[in-house]
């Protein structure tokens, strides 16, 4: 990851995905850099493939939960776009599924 998480201009809960992110997932992937507007949305990018992208955000999202909109770098019929309510584990698991870690 090429950013330090504690150091991330974003809410405590969107960095508490950052820091849980395991070692595989967060070699697979960095932080897309914003201009800090918005503390609830993070978007991380595949450190290969620029257009693989995943935004996690609170907003519309139950306490505790998550949602996370997919990129691909080509459209694939039938795939997640996105996902709501998730909790953390589950957040986790979704990451690397999508980054492939």
């Amino acid at each position: 990851m090429n950013v330090n998480p504690w150091a991330a201009p974003k809410s405590r809960e969107i960095r508490r995905v950052l820091v849980s992110l395991d070692e595989r997932i967060a070699q697979a992937c960095d932080i897309v850099p914003d201009d800090g507007a918005d503390p609830c949305i993070v978007t991380l990018r595949h450190t290969e493939l620029e257009k693989l992208r995943a935004h996690v955000y609170l907003h519309g999202q139950r306490s505790g939960t998550y949602g996370i909109f997919y990129e691909y770098p080509h459209p694939v019929p039938g795939i997640l776009e996105s996902e709501e309510n998730l909790p953390l584990p589950k957040v986790l698991a979704s990451l690397a599924l999508h980054f492939d870690a």
